[in-house]
């Protein structure tokens, strides 16, 4: 019996230990949710970045529909429908035959009308009759929204896209003339495109095409050449290394572009009709490369080099360039600029000069020289931060300013934020102060007589892919099975 009794007591004494402990970790629980993902943060305290989509698979660029549909590009071959803010669940178009290893996929996109433009990296397809056995190539189609899918794919350009499975660019633009504009890496090719006397001819390697969006055809009045079957004919600038942006000053109708450095100096550039970017020879300021002078460039005729508008000393892979055609902020950030970069997510914000020839800079005494070479000059011109990493930024038709990640480090995992004045959100029935860009700018002048990657973390930066260490692993398959080594 006293036996009995000391079990019963026992085990009452064990229920209520564990009915307290129970309860703790129940009410932990309960009181502890999970920590949230840490959020951007903006400069101007007048302004802030609220999340507008989580989750989402390897983004690499967006487009605007109308002011309440956004096209959406996955890398691996997805275009994606937002909606109203949604994320719909179904692709609007699902490509076959995507190559997406390292910086490698479905990388660009741009609306004209009810026409879309895409940039792909692909093994097969998208139309009848062209042949892809063996073959990788970069292409670029046109298709026509029907209000609810991409049909009717015309190809435009066929592209290599190796040996380096690293800097295919990508990014497409339609500019102020109403012409495709489409920027393409050097892919690590060493040929006269790349500033190389003795070496290959060109080879669509390292380029911006200025092509008409009809057919893909040369435009009319480009630098180079004026002969149509002839590959200068359809160059818009050459020399570029690496590049994730483009775009085109609202006011005065010039193309800009950022670029890649290897291990120093990313680039802002102003891309004059036949513009020669440097590389193989020159990244940053043409005196900071040791014993390089423009005659050791390939001057092809109708080309010439300039110096970018501003460099980053040490490369951190800046990604996308956009020129904020909007008074959403306040007359001061009207058709000024930002761009952003892959390895830190952070935001820059320059203004253009009185001519907008280059940045208002000359009187900050820390970046005189145009070069962010200390972490207080780089300081001077980021405007947000927090970003993981950035890979398109554009401003939206309700004059806002979107930014779309990218985290290398999660697998590609991306977010889509919208900058905009505080208190002006989801809440909030006051739209903001809207200038919807237009194509009436006047068209940009044209003369019509006329090694596999450094580690990413460190140089390169641009990698929306595979670490580039799995560069080196694949490089000699890529030289053998890659159909755009030429």
């Amino acid at each position: 019996m006293t036996y009995r009794c000391n079990v019963d007591k026992t085990n009452r004494m064990m229920t209520s230990l564990l009915t307290v402990a129970l309860s703790v970790i129940i009410s932990f629980h309960i009181s502890s949710p999970a920590p949230a993902l840490a959020q951007p943060s903006i400069t101007e305290p007048n302004l802030t970045a609220e999340s507008i989509l989580d989750g989402l698979s390897s983004p690499t660029s967006i487009a605007f529909l109308d002011e309440n549909n956004i096209l959406l590009l996955e890398k691996e071959g997805s275009v994606r429908l937002i909606s109203n803010g949604q994320l719909q669940p179904q692709p609007v178009l699902q490509l076959q035959g995507v190559e997406s290893n390292n910086e490698r996929g479905l990388l660009g996109i741009e609306v004209m009308d009810d026409r879309v433009f895409l940039y792909v990296t692909e093994s097969g397809a998208q139309v009848e009759g062209i042949p892809t056995e063996g073959d990788v190539r970069n292409r670029v189609y046109s298709y026509t929204w029907d209000g609810t899918a991409l049909t009717n794919p015309q190809l435009l350009l066929d592209l290599p896209s190796g040996p380096g499975t690293n800097h295919q660019g990508g990014k497409v633009k339609i500019g102020s003339d109403n012409q495709l504009y489409v920027i393409v890496g050097e892919m690590q090719r060493e040929g006269q495109l790349q500033n190389l006397q003795s070496g290959p001819a060109p080879d669509d390697t390292g380029v911006i095409f200025r092509v008409n969006p009809a057919d893909g055809s040369p435009s009319a009045g480009n630098p180079l050449s004026s002969e149509p079957t002839d590959p200068l004919s359809k160059y818009y600038a050459y020399g570029i290394r690496n590049s994730f942006g483009i775009d085109f000053d609202p006011v005065t109708g010039k193309l800009w572009d950022a670029e890649n450095g290897e291990d120093v100096f990313d680039e802002i550039n102003l891309v004059e009709p036949g513009f020669n970017s440097g590389w193989k020879q020159v990244m940053g300021p043409i005196s900071a490369n040791t014993g390089v002078s423009e005659s050791n460039l390939v001057n092809m005729p109708g080309s010439q080099y300039s110096d970018p508008v501003f460099s980053w000393a040490e490369s951190r892979g800046v990604t996308d360039i956009e020129f904020f055609n909007s008074t959403a902020f306040g007359p001061s950030y009207e058709n000024s600029i930002f761009v952003g970069d892959i390895t830190t997510g952070t935001l820059f914000y320059f203004e253009p000069n009185a001519d907008r020839t280059g940045l208002n800079l000359v009187n900050d005494p820390l970046l005189s020289d145009l070069t962010a070479d200390s972490d207080d000059e780089i300081s001077a011109v980021t405007f947000g931060t927090g970003f993981t990493g950035i890979s398109d930024i554009e401003t939206g038709l309700d004059g806002n300013l979107y930014v779309l990640t990218y985290d290398r480090e999660a697998e590609g995992l991306g977010s889509l934020y919208r900058i905009l004045p505080s208190g002006t959100g989801d809440d909030d029935t006051v739209a903001p102060s809207v200038s919807v860009p237009t194509t009436t700018a006047t068209p940009p002048p044209v003369d019509d007589q006329d090694e596999v990657a450094a580690e990413e973390q460190n140089s390169e930066g641009g990698n929306l892919g595979t670490d580039d260490n799995e560069e080196e692993e694949d490089q000699q398959n890529e030289d053998e099975n890659d159909g755009g080594n030429e």
